[in-house]
Parts: C-alpha cells; sequence; structure tokens
C-alpha cells in the first residue's frame, strides 16, 4: 500500500537509504517470536472483546428497532398514533442518542468498559420493557427519548475500545462483524415478532408489541450480565477479561502495536480529552466525515421503514410480511464481511465504500422506476446490501485517519457519529402513508444523499493522497518512519 501511495514525483535517489522501522516500539519490548505472540493476542480479543460487543449491539439494536416491528401489530391503534407521530417517535430517539455519545466517550478513558457498557445495556433494556405500559403518543416519545440516552454510548464506546486493541490492518473485519449484530437484528427481529406475535398475542391481556418489548429486554439484560465478565478493558489494564485471558507480555504487545499503528504526525501537546476535542473539531478532515455520515444515514432512511415497504407490496398474512424482511439483511451480513475483510486485505477504504453505495443507488432507481414487486423485492437486496456493506467502513476510516491520540480518537468517533444523526432524524420524514407503497418520495432521496455520499468519499480519498505525499517528504527530510494513511 505504500507503494500505491507515493507516485513517481518520489525519485529514487531522493530516499534516504533507511527509514526507521515502523515496527519499532515493537522490536524495543525484547519479546522473542513476538508476531507469534501477536496472533495469539488477536485471538483472544476475537474470543472475548468482540463477541460480548456483538451482542450487546445486536440487542442494542433489537430494542431501538423493535417499534418498526410493533407497527405491524395493534400498536398505533392502542396508542392512537398518526402516520406523523409515529415518524416522530421513530426520530425522537435521536435527542437523546445525540446527547449523550459525546460525554460518554470523553469519559470513557477513565473508567472501566467491562463495567460501564454493560451497565447501560441493563438500563436500556429496562427503559425498553417499559415502553410496554405506555398509553399514549406522549408516553411513548418520553420513553423514546431515555432509551436513546441509555443507548447512546455503546457505538462510539465500542468503536473506540477496538481501536485500543486492533490495528488498521485488522479492524475493517472487526468493525464489518460488529455492524453484523445490527444486519441481523433487523434480519431477526421480523422472525422474533412472527414468533411472539403466533404465541403471545392476548396472553395476560397484552398486546403482541407489548410482549416483543419485554422478551427482548429480558434477553439483552441476561447477555449484559455474561458481558460484565468476559469484556476486557484498555490494554495497559488488568483488570476485565484480560487480566486472566492474557499474559504481561501480551498486554505490553497490545500497547506497542497500537503506538506502532498510528499515522506519523507530530505527537499531540497534550493528553488532555478535551484537548483531544479541540484537534478533532479543528481537523477539516472531521468535518468531511461528518458529510459523510449524514449523507450515509440519510440514505438508508429505509431502516425503520422496511416491515411498512414489505407489507406493500400486498401480501394478505403479516407473517409472510415479516418473514419476507430478513434475507435481505442476511445478504447484507454477508456482504459486508466480504467488503470490509477485502478493504482489509488492500489496505483501502474509499472505493470499497463508494462502490457498495453505488449499488445501493441502483437498487434506488429499481424501486423509482417500477410497481412490479419482484422486481422491488430484488432490489431491496442491492440497497440493503450496498448502503449496510459501506456502513461499518465510516467507522474504521475515522479511527485510522483521526487516531493522533487516544483522546482524539476518542472525541472524534462520537462528535462525527452525532452530527451524522442529522440524517436519521430527517429520513423517517422521508415515508409518509401517502406514499405507501411506492415510497417515490423516499427512495428518490435517498438516491440523492447516496451520490453526496460518494462524492464525499472520493473528495475525502483525494485528500488523504495528498496528505501521503507531504508525510512521505517529511519522512525523507527527517529519517522518521513512513506510516500513511489509509485511502
Amino acid at each position: 500500500m505504500v507503494a500505491d501511495n507515493v507516485d513517481a514525483a518520489y525519485d529514487e535517489e531522493n530516499k534516504p537509504t533507511a527509514l526507521p522501522s515502523v515496527t519499532a516500539p515493537i522490536e524495543a519490548l525484547g519479546i522473542e517470536n513476538w508476531q507469534e505472540l501477536e496472533k495469539k493476542l488477536v485471538k483472544r480479543l476475537d474470543m472475548t472483546l468482540m463477541p460480548m460487543l456483538w451482542v450487546l449491539y445486536l440487542f442494542n439494536y433489537l430494542d431501538r428497532a423493535s417499534i418498526s416491528q410493533a407497527r405491524l401489530s395493534s400498536f398505533e391503534a392502542d396508542l392512537g398514533l398518526t402516520d406523523t407521530q409515529f415518524a416522530t417517535a421513530v426520530a425522537v430517539l435521536i435527542p437523546g442518542y445525540i446527547a449523550a455519545q459525546i460525554p460518554s466517550n470523553m469519559i470513557l478513558p477513565y473508567v472501566r468498559p467491562s463495567l460501564y457498557l454493560p451497565c447501560c445495556a441493563i438500563v436500556w433494556s429496562g427503559v425498553s420493557a417499559a415502553t410496554a405500559g405506555v398509553r399514549n403518543y406522549h408516553g411513548l416519545l418520553a420513553a423514546r427519548v431515555v432509551l436513546g440516552l441509555c443507548e447512546a454510548p455503546l457505538l462510539p464506546g465500542a468503536i473506540y475500545i477496538m481501536s485500543c486493541w486492533y490495528t488498521r490492518k485488522e479492524i475493517a473485519l472487526r468493525t464489518a462483524i460488529l455492524y453484523t449484530g445490527l444486519v441481523l437484528a433487523m434480519a431477526s427481529s421480523g422472525l422474533i415478532a412472527a414468533g411472539v406475535y403466533a404465541g403471545l398475542e392476548g396472553v395476560r391481556g397484552m398486546a403482541g408489541w407489548q410482549w416483543l418489548f419485554i422478551v427482548l429486554a429480558i434477553a439483552g439484560s441476561v447477555f449484559a450480565v455474561v458481558a460484565l465478565m468476559l469484556l476486557p478493558d484498555y490494554p495497559d489494564s488488568t483488570t476485565g477479561s484480560a487480566r486472566w485471558s492474557m499474559t504481561e507480555d501480551m498486554r505490553r504487545l497490545a500497547v506497542a502495536r497500537i503506538q506502532a499503528d498510528r499515522v506519523s504526525v507530530p505527537d499531540a501537546k497534550s493528553h488532555s480529552i478535551w484537548y483531544g476535542l479541540k484537534l478533532a473539531c479543528s481537523d477539516y478532515k472531521t468535518w468531511i466525515f461528518v458529510a459523510i455520515n449524514i449523507s450515509i444515514s440519510a440514505a438508508y432512511g429505509f431502516l425503520n421503514f422496511f416491515p411498512s415497504i414489505v407489507r406493500g407490496f400486498g401480501f394478505e398474512s403479516r407473517t409472510t410480511t415479516l418473514l419476507l424482511t430478513a434475507p435481505p439483511y442476511l445478504f447484507a451480513a454477508v456482504g459486508s464481511l466480504i467488503n470490509a475483510r477485502s478493504s482489509d486485505h488492500f489496505k483501502e477504504r474509499g472505493y470499497h465504500m463508494a462502490g457498495p453505495v453505488a449499488i445501493a443507488i441502483l437498487g434506488y432507481v429499481v424501486c423509482t422506476a417500477t410497481g412490479n414487486v419482484p422486481a422491488r423485492y430484488a432490489a431491496s437486496f442491492l440497497y440493503i446490501g450496498g448502503m449496510f456493506s459501506a456502513n461499518p467502513l465510516i467507522n474504521t476510516w475515522i479511527v485510522g485517519t483521526l487516531g493522533r491520540t487516544p483522546e482524539k480518537r476518542a472525541t472524534a468517533i462520537p462528535v462525527i457519529n452525532v452530527l451524522g444523526q442529522i440524517g436519521n432524524v430527517i429520513a423517517p420524514y422521508f415515508f409518509p402513508d401517502r406514499d405507501e407503497p411506492r415510497y417515490l418520495m423516499a427512495f428518490l432521496l435517498m438516491m440523492g444523499f447516496a451520490a453526496i455520499g460518494i462524492a464525499c468519499c472520493m473528495f475525502l480519498k483525494y485528500i488523504l493522497w495528498r496528505q501521503n505525499k507531504k508525510l512521505w517528504k517529511r519522512s525523507q527530510e527527517e529519517g522518521v518512519a513512513y506510516n500513511p494513511y489509509t485511502l
């Protein structure tokens, strides 16, 4: 990838005879066969950190998205909701989600993630269960706002913790694995709802949608308790599962390899979390990522409305509608893993984001061009698969580009995710009931935002290419290691 990042302008005779190795911090540890120990370290992480973050994110999204499945029960009738009120109930989660992300990640470096994140999961499960008891629109809004506050710490916190353990060549695939929790939540939510509605509708005088919230909350709480025991904390700590799953040399190696993986820019002047926030907000690349995130978030506005889109196909059975929501998401899960693995292998981000989004645009075009049910259902594989294949790479690219210090990384992730929620706030209003079943306006808007996202990705890729040229020149002049941005 280094060869890809330097062009013919870098004459061979101008290169120093030997630049310092990027693995120097690792070699300085004096650990024999550290490459083998590194493989064991990554395997331990894949057996403890990743499964727990994955299952927490699965239930994070199941609890959040269960409202879309509740709509296929008597949810709207029981609470007397209009289509605008339902859209508002979907969108109102975002203010709480926005409000909590940045302060949560600012305190995360100073607390134990193995306690903090599972406890957040237990609390949001309780709030989700309480949603079963709401009786009107205003009660629903209150529950959704609080749910957003409680769920906010997980995603930016999970990405930050992963970036503390995994290098850039490893993290895209792991982030995609994390995001399969979201994808499989959307795929399985319909199946779970179908089972709950078939077996619990009317039991103890409660509607199926009420049981749905309760069942998901109980399951989420159980797995959160398991996560309390299995999640590690930070590489330089001995708490969490690291105290029994890793040796001292493993933890030392974990710290050194993250240091060796950082882009070769000058060190920060301070390790204050507030200074990290200042670095993130003053870096113009942060704002390009914000534009990308807003565009991508708006472009998969179908997320909370896909059951309604499938309902518009005209199937008489509610169970059939719920079951047909699953296959496109399962396809998307496989596609996202393949795309992320390719991104890690080629050490490339921009094309691996823009390509799947272009495929999603093709799916949107089909949906705007025809009302044919088989064609529209086939197109759902394209736009769901495309958007979910691109989405995990956003945070991966952020970590690799803005990870100058742990403090900057910790604040950049929530800043970009928070402002990116603008796309999620506006997207529910793309789908008014009057547009069902075609939702022509929604598909046109999602198409437009997807195109903006592609343009921003290509612009950022060009900016980073120019930055890599400057880094190469600096490494030649100062004799420091050359560790470029991932394009």
